[in-house]
């Protein structure tokens, strides 16, 4: 049974980790459909944003604390190796804190610049919109990296060290 476990947690974690990747380049395309269509003015393009971010935001965490929680839950597994899994952890726990960071620090400040829609900016508003396009770019790709190593092909059997060095 514990194995199992274990096996469900590496299962978990492959899967949050890739469906993250997945959703959040699906997010960013069809943003920018969305904020380059001239069917949108400065006023719909500021509520777009403040009903599409939250839920990217939550989404995110949700499945960055699956993958998490699946990675507690598959230490030790003999077919992952423990550098394997402190690779993955660390790029998790990483993209984790910059989501957060991104959300705290930058996009919070960023919601309250369009609040109204379509109340004038201030200058800060270009820098920040840049460090969140920033932030969520590393955030995605510590996510890619993290699923590459997470669902590379494991090797098995009694001599599987042995097979993986040579």
């Amino acid at each position: 049974m514990n194995q199992l476990c274990r096996q469900l947690g590496l299962l978990l974690t492959r899967f949050a980790l890739s469906a993250w990747v997945g959703a959040a380049v699906l997010f960013v395309v069809n943003g920018v459909r969305l904020v380059t269509l001239d069917a949108f003015d400065s006023v719909d393009r500021d509520h777009i944003a403040l009903v599409r971010f939250p839920p990217y935001y939550v989404t995110g965490a949700i499945l960055m604390a699956l993958a998490l929680g699946g990675l507690l839950a598959a230490r030790r597994l003999p077919t992952l190796s423990g550098r394997r899994w402190t690779s993955v952890f660390v790029l998790t726990l990483l993209a984790s804190l910059v989501m957060l960071g991104d959300y705290l620090w930058v996009y919070t400040p960023l919601a309250e610049m369009i609040t109204p829609p379509g109340a004038p900016r201030p200058i800060s508003f270009r820098s920040l919109h840049l460090a969140s396009e920033l932030l969520n770019t590393i955030q995605v790709a510590l996510c890619l990296v993290a699923a590459l190593v997470a669902n590379w092909p494991c090797c098995s059997g009694p001599n599987s060290h042995e097979k993986a060095v040579q």
